[in-house]
């Protein structure tokens, strides 16, 4: 049983930049850095902020609502990608807008000269808005509402409110519950079951797939899956909800008060014993039993592969960086 390493910020001056340890210099060994670090992304990341997960929905496109010297502009990384061509625009507020409040009734115009711009409808408008709004109090579901009488389609707010991270509901959290506000009650299918948590799909080889297709699942609907929006329209279908991730729970909470679908939730687990555990009580709460031997001998026969490939590597857990907008 090895003990953790640590090293104060006092020993840490002392040393000098050039005589770090070892342990805290990534290009010496590998470094695993745990969830609650891995959290956050920058603006310009490749990683699913507020604004990538904006437009999970298939054919949405997004109206970012800020100054130009701050969050609007860090989206230009991302907009650079060749599959979010078309899909960011920009109103800019100055600080006259800032001040009194008047670019709270140029949104629905924008929302609408938008569209009509477009060759193809959009399914649905994202207005992100930032910190400004935030202290200005802006009701934003009241300007959605205005956008969607003058655009004619779905227009949904995407709060990009770094000041709401630690609070009841984040960012990351209410964006969830927005992205499956636009389906609607229908007809339930008992073998359907949606994953609800993250912005890309699950590896193809998962074992929960087997799993589920084991106990009589045929279908299984993932956000990041769906081709367009007559497939994402289908997850009110679903017979229940899968939650892979807390910050889903307020979204599964939505579906089950507005589609009485209700969900059952899996926590982030990392010992194979636990996890087979967690599959034992799900099975339980089917009604069925899961047979994952195979699945836990792989899982085995990975863990003793990467210790042959590293024997000693260095865990860095905890820590959270916090720098600029979500």
């Amino acid at each position: 049983m090895k003990k953790a390493y640590f090293c104060t910020a006092e020993e840490l001056e002392q040393r000098g930049k050039d005589n770090l340890p070892k342990q805290f210099q990534s290009g010496e060994h590998l470094i695993y850095s745990s969830p609650a670090t891995l959290a956050f992304n920058s603006p310009g990341a490749e990683g699913f902020g507020v604004k990538r997960a904006g437009l999970a929905v298939p054919g949405s496109i997004m109206l970012i609502v800020a100054p130009g010297g701050c969050c609007g502009r860090n989206t230009s990384m991302i907009s650079s990608m060749k599959e979010y061509n078309n899909r960011f625009f920009y109103l800019c507020m100055d600080e006259t807008d800032i001040v009194t409040g008047r670019h709270l009734k140029k949104i629905p115009k924008a929302v609408a000269s938008i569209c009509e711009s477009l060759e193809k409808k959009p399914s649905v408008v994202m207005i992100c808005i930032t910190c400004v709004d935030a202290l200005l109090g802006t009701d934003m579901e009241r300007v959605c509402r205005k956008a969607e009488e003058k655009a004619g389609l779905p227009v949904r707010p995407c709060y990009m409110y770094a000041l709401t991270r630690e609070g009841r509901k984040p960012p990351m959290v209410h964006v969830r519950q927005s992205l499956y506000s636009l389906l609607e009650p229908g007809h339930k299918k008992g073998n359907v079951v949606n994953l609800l948590g993250y912005f890309s799909p699950l590896v193809d080889d998962c074992e929960l797939y087997t799993l589920l297709q084991e106990a009589g699942v045929k279908t299984i609907h993932e956000i990041s899956r769906c081709e367009d929006f007559e497939e994402y329209k289908k997850m009110s279908e679903a017979n229940f909800n899968l939650v892979l991730h807390p910050e889903a729970r307020f979204a599964a909470e939505d579906f089950h008060d507005r589609l009485k679908i209700p969900f059952i939730e899996l926590r982030r687990l990392y010992q194979i014993d636990k996890i087979g555990s967690q599959y034992q009580a799900f099975g339980a709460a089917l009604g069925i039993e899961f047979h994952a031997e195979e699945q836990k001998k792989q899982a085995q026969k990975a863990i003793e592969s990467f210790r042959k490939v590293c024997p000693d590597p260095v865990f860095a857990v905890g820590g959270m960086c916090k720098c600029g907008s979500v």
